[in-house]
């Protein structure tokens, strides 16, 4: 629907030309009066078609009708999820206890070892995965003395974005329905479990009848032994794999293995302004490609292999202030592109400056 030029104005110009070529039309005429208020109304009714048309297609509509459309086909945005943290204490607080660190609180939700506990972050969302310090009990804790959050386990996520979640609906018209086991079903699976980011499934070969499937967690990073643990337990539990007894179908073997992460060390001659060090700068740069490798993480799931790129590598440093240039970048010792095996992505490894030639 073409509506751009139903405005006020041309829509009060085509009623006065078919009121007649006799009758008077200026402004402040009592036609003019009569037929500017329901060119008003009618500027309206076409904006809301608009509004209408957009909204009835995926690809067009704002957030809260693509919700009501995908719900049609089972499908939700992904809520924010709580982080879950491994904590050690000076004694055993108990199951429930509470405690604040910064503007987080966290509740104890399984003890798994001598006084080190799961805590789980009240608040939903990627605030979760960060440390803001030691923990306070909420409540009085007799013979509490000091606790800290010693691993992120299970990282947290925030709702899923309406682009995102746009794609994803998307995807899901085009590709093959998943059922009975087949790859889009696991994929489904995977992605609904906490802490799961992103996935690649590998079927049975002639040599290997097992199903492996390699994970990123929610922050698309190298998951930690615990989750691999859990998404094992919730997809084919060890002692019962090919049973049925998790969400693997009967006589599939399913092995959950975690994504590896490959260090990538940069040597390059870099060029700073006179007013820059390059221990100023240096933090940044490392900001930059740790941002640059993210990317190149979240794309993981949809590529056969990740190639590091000299040019992104690059643009990454070159984007730091203070930078001027860039040039005879190598990635671990070689000055080419990088090409990491298949279910490896890249992190940043050491970062050297050589002088300019």
């Amino acid at each position: 629907m073409f509506i751009e030029d139903k405005t006020l104005n041309n829509i009060l110009t085509d009623m006065k030309t078919a009121a007649g070529a006799g009758t008077e039309t200026r402004e402040g005429t009592l036609v003019d009066h009569s037929l500017r208020g329901a060119a008003a109304e009618f500027e309206q009714a076409y904006i809301g078609l608009w509004m209408v048309e957009q909204n009835g297609y995926a690809q067009t509509a704002d957030r809260e009708h693509l919700v009501l459309r995908a719900r049609e086909r089972g499908i939700a945005p992904y809520p924010a999820t709580n982080a879950v943290w491994q904590a050690e204490f000076n004694m055993d607080p108990g199951l429930g206890a509470r405690f604040s660190a910064g503007e987080l609180t966290y509740r104890c939700i399984e003890k798994t070892g001598v006084k080190t506990y799961r805590l789980m972050c009240e608040q939903a969302g990627i605030k979760g995965n960060t440390r803001q310090g030691e923990l306070v009990p909420v409540s009085y804790i007799k013979g509490f003395e000091n606790g800290a959050l010693a691993e992120l386990l299970i990282p947290a996520r925030d709702e899923e974005g309406t682009e995102e979640f746009r794609t994803r609906y998307l995807a899901s018209v085009s590709e093959a329905e998943a059922f009975g086991g087949n790859r889009a079903q696991y994929k489904s699976l995977m992605h609904r479990i906490e802490g799961v980011g992103a996935c690649k499934i590998y079927r049975v070969t002639h040599d290997d009848r097992r199903i492996r499937i390699c994970f990123l967690d929610s922050g698309y990073k190298t998951p930690n032994q615990a989750l691999v643990e859990d998404v094992q337990e919730i997809i084919d539990p060890i002692g019962k794999q090919g049973e049925g007894e998790g969400k693997a179908p009967i006589f599939h073997f399913v092995d959950i293995l975690p994504c590896r992460s490959e260090p990538v060390n940069i040597e390059a001659e870099i060029t700073t302004a006179p007013d820059w060090t390059w221990e100023d700068l240096l933090p940044e740069i490392r900001q930059k490609t740790d941002a640059c490798f993210l990317e190149s993480a979240k794309n993981w799931e949809n590529e056969d292999r990740i190639t590091v790129r000299i040019l992104k590598v690059n643009a990454a440093i070159a984007a730091v202030p203070g930078i001027i240039d860039v040039q005879n970048t190598a990635l671990n010792g070689k000055q080419e592109n990088l090409l990491l095996e298949r279910d490896e992505i890249p992190v940043r490894g050491g970062i050297t400056c050589r002088p300019s030639s």
